[in-house]
């Protein structure tokens, strides 16, 4: 190896020699020593825009000297102080952080109390992490050994994948349920370290511009494919700033129903295990936006940022009948009742109260979902001063008739729905 391969504090001062070391140790339960690393792959262009990732392997020795490495994805805090500022990046980091070796070790100590027969193992495993607001990281078990992948995000999933997604949330929104129905303190603990990061009152001035930016994209996909129906009329009266309000409600409203959720369910943020180019198992990723809410906002945001509208015309009820079928059969396996604690019909009025979310968010994520790779927004920034994501985020109006059905179809069904 050269020398370049001996440390890791050129990719982020926050990796030193000791800190590796622990790790491994940490990892493979037994004294290790950091020897070196080794550059895998970069990960796809426009996979992420709040960090960097690499893959990467991290090599040690035990104390016989015995080789041993694990694989991982390496996140990092953006190196540019501008595009740092600009995205919050620190935020984000110190929340997905904070659920990962807070929250979520809570929530598995609580399932493992139980005997649960299909417990939620729908999550990467954490290797290392470390905050300070500058060289913030979060180290990660690479799943693609176990031959996990992501799906094309511009297509949207079918059936068999929203399946596979829809059970791995229903598992990880159980979890909330029953802890919070058997050890309320606990849940209650735990739900305070993580923090609305996307709708809240202090970020408004953040988000104003954007905001009005992604709304007139939505407009005119549906006034181009959809002239003067009952959809321009409604989108037009949904897409104002006073919505931003109505989001702040349903992402910060932490009352009975609000479960520990992902936030972010975008298809780049789930992985798929393949047997015979079919979809066998997923596992959630990124919890940057992890937040305490309704887990309709976890849905309704799949729903509208990764399916197509003849996916829903075909299977829309069938999708959240068999969601609720896997919560409620996990909330009893953990020994609480889900007729109690989250009913079908409780859960059928917050689809109706709520959807409207995923449709917002869509506004944002539907012209990066359907952006070819090398159309990607480049997120090489100079300088060390923030700036408004509106200047950066320089997306226009979509360039082909399937990316403005897209949006103009979530429009329609959730008017056709009666949710907006």
């Amino acid at each position: 190896m050269t020398d370049d391969f001996s440390t890791l504090t050129h990719v982020s001062p926050a990796l030193t020699n000791q800190r590796l070391s622990a790790a491994l140790s940490d990892w493979f339960k037994e004294p290790y020593t950091f020897t070196h690393w080794e550059y895998v792959s970069e990960t796809g262009k426009g996979d992420s825009y709040l960090s960097e990732l690499i893959r990467i392997k991290i090599h040690g020795v035990d104390q016989n000297n015995v080789p041993n490495y694990i694989q991982v994805i390496l996140k990092n805090i953006p190196k540019s102080i501008s595009r740092r500022l600009t995205f919050r990046s620190h935020e984000f980091f110190k929340n997905e952080i904070n659920f990962y070796e807070t929250v979520l070790p809570a929530l598995l100590t609580f399932q493992s109390s139980k005997d649960v027969k299909d417990p939620f193992d729908k999550y990467v495993r954490l290797f290392l992490t470390y905050s300070d607001g500058v060289n913030d990281v979060i180290c990660l078990e690479d799943a693609s050994l176990e031959n996990f992948g992501t799906a094309v995000r511009q297509e949207g999933i079918d059936f068999e994948h929203c399946k596979l997604t829809f059970k791995a949330l229903a598992q990880f929104h159980a979890l909330s349920f029953a802890m919070k129905d058997q050890n309320p303190q606990l849940f209650d603990s735990i739900k305070t370290e993580v923090t609305e990061q996307y709708y809240h009152d202090r970020l408004w001035g953040w988000y104003e511009r954007f905001w009005k930016r992604i709304s007139g994209i939505a407009i005119d996909a549906v006034e181009r494919e959809y002239p003067d129906s009952i959809y321009v009329d409604k989108i037009k009266e949904f897409a104002v700033p006073e919505r931003y309000k109505s989001m702040i409600a349903a992402a910060t409203g932490t009352g009975a129903t609000g479960v520990i959720s992902h936030g972010d369910c975008w298809t780049n943020n789930f992985l798929y295990k393949y047997v015979d180019g079919r979809p066998v198992d997923a596992k959630l990723i990124d919890f940057q936006l992890a937040r305490c809410a309704s887990p309709v906002l976890d849905l309704s945001f799949m729903i509208y940022a990764c399916t197509t509208q003849d996916l829903r015309e075909k299977h829309y009820e069938e999708l959240f009948k068999y969601y609720y079928e896997v919560l409620s059969t996990q909330i009893r396996a953990l020994g609480s009742d889900p007729e109690q604690v989250y009913s079908w019909e409780l859960f059928m009025s917050e689809v109706k109260k709520y959807s409207f979310f995923g449709l917002a968010f869509s506004f944002e994520s539907t012209p990066f979902i359907v952006l070819a790779p090398e159309d990607a927004v480049n997120m090489d920034m100079e300088g060390d001063q923030g700036m408004n994501i509106e200047d950066v985020w320089q997306i226009g109006p979509f360039k082909t008739k399937e990316g403005r059905l897209r949006e103009a179809n979530n429009v329609k069904h959730c008017v056709d729905m009666g949710y907006i």
